[in-house]
């Protein structure tokens, strides 16, 4: 099927993008995981949700989503708060300089690689469009690490 080898070829390529540096007009230099991180944080931030939370969202190990935090908050982009009910539970806010630089990156990014794969998926109708994140989630759900149904069956080969 057409769509999976996309979907694939989608996946490797971004992977293997992932531990390369790249440096924003203002001079941040971060990899596409730690912008990433900060992407996320820049969305959920204001919405109070922990480190854990974020990390799932992402897909991330906690610990490599906390390494990625560590770095963001030494270079001032990321503010950490221990909340007031459980010390244990960190929440993470943007710094106003990590705020910048996730919407000038967002911006970015969109306009130049994802407003045309985006307008497609404006053509779907409701219906496709639930079809395609039902399949979607159910792909998501087979890498979970609790769930890791691909592992496991590589394991038994």
């Amino acid at each position: 099927m057409e769509f999976i080898g996309l979907l694939m070829k989608y996946v490797n390529l971004f992977s293997y993008q992932g531990s390369k540096a790249i440096t924003s007009n203002s001079g941040v230099t971060l990899t596409v995981q730690q912008w990433q991180v900060l992407g996320c944080i820049g969305v959920y931030g204001d919405k109070n949700k922990n480190m854990v939370y974020m990390a799932n969202k992402l897909g991330m190990q906690k610990s490599t989503f906390s390494k990625h935090v560590k770095l963001l908050v030494d270079k001032g982009l990321v503010d950490r708060y221990q909340s007031t009910n459980n010390r244990k539970d960190i929440v993470l806010k943007p710094s106003k300089k990590g705020l910048i630089q996730h919407q000038e990156r967002s911006r970015i990014i969109f306009e130049a690689a994802w407003q045309e794969p985006f307008a497609v998926l404006e053509k779907l109708s409701d219906e496709n469009l639930a079809v395609l994140v039902d399949f979607m989630s159910k792909m998501v759900a087979d890498l979970e690490p609790e769930n890791n149904k691909v592992l496991k069956l590589f394991r038994k080969l």
